[in-house]
C-alpha cells in the first residue's frame, strides 16, 4: 500500500505536537478522521509507528525514519511543483497559480477574479476547513485562498502567510415557515435549545465544533442530525422541519425564514490569504480589491 503526502504530514503534525486532539486541532480536522489517517500510514509502512501513552504520542524507532524520510521528502515535493509551475509560466505568459477555497456561493466569481489578473487556474481545492487552507498555503502548496475564519474561536494563519478581511458574516438560522419564531428579528441559541438542528459534516470541516462549542457555551444540548455536505444539510433540513446554520441570508429557499443568531463566537469572517513569493508576488492586494467587490456584489444579489 502506498503512503499518501497527507498521510506524512499528519504524521509530522503528531510528532511536533506530541497529542492526538493538539494534532487534530491545528490541522483543523476531527481527532476521529485524523486517527484513522495515522491507521492508514501505520498499515502502509507494516508496523507501529507512534506509541499511545497517557503521557502523550511519541515515535517508535520506525516512526522516527518514517520521519526523518517525510522532512526530506515533502521540501522536495514543494521546490519540484515550484519549479513545475515556473515552467508552465515561461512558457505560457500566464502564471499559473493553485487555488484553495471554501464552497461558497462566491467560488465561481472568486476563481474568475485570479484569472482576470492574468493568472491561470492551475488547480482548485474545495475544502471547508480554513485551517487545512492556510496550511497548505504555509507548507507552500497552494498559492491563494478563501476561505471562512472565526475570529473567537480559529487561530490566526501563520505570519508568513498574508491574509486580510474580505467581508464580516452573520451566522443565521434558516427556520421552517411554520416555527414560532420565524417572524423574529434575531434569536440565540437557548431560544433553540430543544430544536432539531442539521449540520454538514465533512471530516474536515470545522463548523459543526464550533456550533458544539456555542451550544455549551449557551448552556443546551439539542438535537443534532449530519449531513455529509452543505446542500444536502439544507435539503435535510427541509425534508425533517429542522433547523440549518447559514451565513448566505440572502440566498431564499421555499418555505424558509433566515433569522440572525445572536450572542455566539459563530461571528465570521470570508478571508483572503496568499504566499508573497508565489505567482501572487505583487498582486495580492489588487486581488484583494476584486474579491471584496465581487463579495459584496454576490452577497447584495437576488437569489430568489
Amino acid at each position: 500500500m502506498d503512503i499518501e503526502l497527507q498521510q506524512l504530514r499528519i504524521l509530522q503534525t503528531v510528532a511536533e505536537a506530541g497529542s492526538i486532539n493538539r494534532a487534530a486541532e491545528e490541522l483543523g480536522m476531527s481527532q476521529g478522521a485524523l486517527s484513522r489517517a495515522l491507521q492508514r500510514v501505520e498499515r502502509a509502512a507494516g508496523t507501529p509507528l507512534v506509541n499511545r501513552g497517557q503521557a502523550g504520542i511519541t515515535l517508535t524507532p520506525a516512526g522516527t525514519i518514517v520521519l526523518g524520510h517525510a522532512e526530506t521528502v515533502l521540501p522536495a515535493l514543494r521546490r519540484m511543483f515550484s519549479d513545475v509551475r515556473s515552467c508552465l509560466a515561461a512558457a505560457g505568459g500566464r502564471a499559473p497559480a493553485r487555488i484553495g477555497a471554501a464552497p461558497a456561493p462566491a467560488l465561481t466569481a472568486f476563481v474568475r477574479c485570479v484569472e482576470d489578473l492574468g493568472i491561470a487556474a492551475l488547480s482548485l481545492l474545495v475544502d471547508e476547513s480554513g485551517r487545512r487552507l492556510t496550511e497548505l498555503l504555509a507548507n507552500n502548496e497552494i498559492d491563494v485562498a478563501m476561505f471562512r475564519h472565526f475570529p473567537e474561536l480559529d487561530p490566526e494563519p501563520p505570519e508568513h502567510v498574508r491574509h486580510a478581511v474580505i467581508a464580516a458574516q452573520s451566522p443565521h438560522v434558516c427556520l421552517p415557515d411554520t416555527h414560532p419564531l420565524a417572524g423574529r428579528a434575531e434569536v440565540r441559541l437557548s431560544d433553540l435549545g430543544t430544536d432539531h438542528f442539521v449540520l454538514s459534516y465533512p471530516e474536515c470541516q470545522p463548523l459543526t465544533g464550533h456550533f458544539q462549542t456555542a451550544c455549551g457555551l449557551a448552556g443546551v444540548r439539542p438535537r443534532i442530525s449530519y449531513a455529509n455536505s452543505v446542500s444536502a444539510a439544507i435539503t435535510l433540513g427541509e425534508a425533517l422541519g429542522a433547523v440549518t446554520l447559514t451565513y448566505w441570508p440572502n440566498i431564499t429557499e421555499p418555505r424558509r425564514r433566515h433569522v440572525a443568531l445572536r450572542g455566539t463566537p459563530l461571528g465570521a469572517v470570508m478571508m483572503l490569504a496568499w504566499t508573497d513569493d508565489g505567482p501572487l508576488c505583487g498582486l495580492g492586494d489588487q486581488l484583494l480589491d476584486s474579491v471584496r467587490r465581487m463579495h459584496a456584489a454576490c452577497a447584495g444579489a437576488d437569489h430568489d
